[in-house]
């Protein structure tokens, strides 16, 4: 029987609405299963050669306008569930969607040969688990599929890492797989900048928020002070370009990362506080009139000075150490703020962006 329709258009049960959910879901399943079928020709047929690409990743991306990450993951798929007779069917169908799809994707990868035995089973208990017991199930079967494919579950395990970065709505995406010794050496390190003890009374983050301000640590501290090969005859680092009127903290173009794109004013601001500078005036869009010679704003002495005397950051509690703090401005220099050790003070990089957010208020010096 025909559900009972409102004048807005829905049924008038809650049950019917979840029964209309459940149908659409079921059909968007059957449509990523035709974008994989798609996927899996153009491979067949050198689509990106056709087209003038340089590979099937750089297509999707300009053609769907999907991120890389995205795009390796629709191939990745694609490419396995030619092999994958049953659970291509079950995604046909809508009887599984795709995040259940990608686990045995993942499972598979461990022994094809024996995934190609046990997929039956599988497609069959995953779909009537919820997400994460099909998770669990499927991790299970993956361990046990390992150790059967090799002596050696070490080697097995690490060559299923990876790492993918991108860039999607604003936000740098990261997702990742890594073997337990490699994933515990990262945890660790995690953890020893992710001390829960801290005294700092503004230190209100969340575990997850705490984890990702330590990674961005360590990477910063690496390109501060580690071994890193030169480009041309720069060392690899952040690189942002702005505009007068965004460094004078106004809305203006450009104010942009060469990779993560574009960032407020405000972050542009904070990146200038302790950087290096050049100066290129254009004209139009593109067109380079003059280039200055590049400096840096805390000289090398200077910033000797102000370690030497803030020792690190001067956030009561904070208690990181100098090597992990930005050289800050109480005045701006963009503001016409002097360059001196009256006007400067060292901030880890969580109390910089707090400080430029107004969130956090730098102590009085005695």
């Amino acid at each position: 029987m025909a559900a009972v329709m409102h004048l807005d258009g829905f049924p008038m049960f809650s049950e019917h609405l979840v029964e209309r959910l459940v149908a659409h879901r079921r059909q968007m399943a059957s449509l990523e299963a035709e974008c994989i079928s798609l996927v899996a020709e153009m491979i067949r047929r050198g689509a990106e050669e056709d087209l003038g690409y340089r590979s099937l990743t750089s297509l999707l991306i300009d053609r769907l306008g999907v991120s890389a990450g995205l795009a390796r993951g629709m191939i990745r798929t694609a490419v396995a569930l030619t092999e994958m007779p049953h659970s291509r069917a079950a995604l046909e169908a809508g009887d599984l969607d795709l995040p259940r799809i990608r686990l045995l994707v993942t499972a598979r990868g461990a022994n094809s040969h024996l995934f190609a035995d046990h997929e039956q089973t599988l497609v069959e208990a995953v779909g009537g688990l919820s997400m994460a017991d099909a998770h669990c199930a499927v991790e299970y079967w993956r361990q046990q599929a390992s150790l059967e494919a090799a002596e050696d579950d070490d080697d097995a395990q690490r060559d299923q890492r990876r790492l993918h970065v991108s860039v999607m709505a604003g936000m740098v995406h990261i997702d990742g797989l890594l073997d337990p010794v490699s994933g515990q050496v990262v945890m660790t390190a995690l953890d020893s900048l992710t001390d829960p003890g801290n005294l700092d009374p503004s230190n209100d983050r969340t575990p997850a928020q705490r984890r990702a301000d330590a990674l961005v640590d360590l990477c910063r501290d690496h390109l501060n002070h580690g071994e890193l090969p030169t480009q041309g005859t720069e060392r690899p680092h952040v690189m942002v370009h702005l505009s007068i009127d965004a460094l004078e903290g106004r809305a203006g173009r450009p104010c942009e990362l060469d990779d993560a794109g574009v960032i407020t004013p405000r972050a542009a601001r904070q990146l200038a506080c302790d950087a290096k500078i050049t100066r290129i005036i254009t004209t139009g869009e593109s067109q380079v009139l003059d280039v200055g010679r590049t400096t840096r704003v805390v000289s090398g002495g200077m910033r000797r000075a102000l370690t030497a005397r803030d020792g690190g950051c001067v956030i009561a509690g904070c208690g990181a150490p100098r090597r992990w703090c930005d050289a800050h401005h109480v005045k701006h220099w963009a503001d016409g703020g002097p360059t001196s050790l009256g006007n400067l003070v060292l901030l880890c990089g969580r109390h910089h962006t707090l400080v430029h957010d107004g969130k956090v208020r730098i102590p009085a010096r005695e």
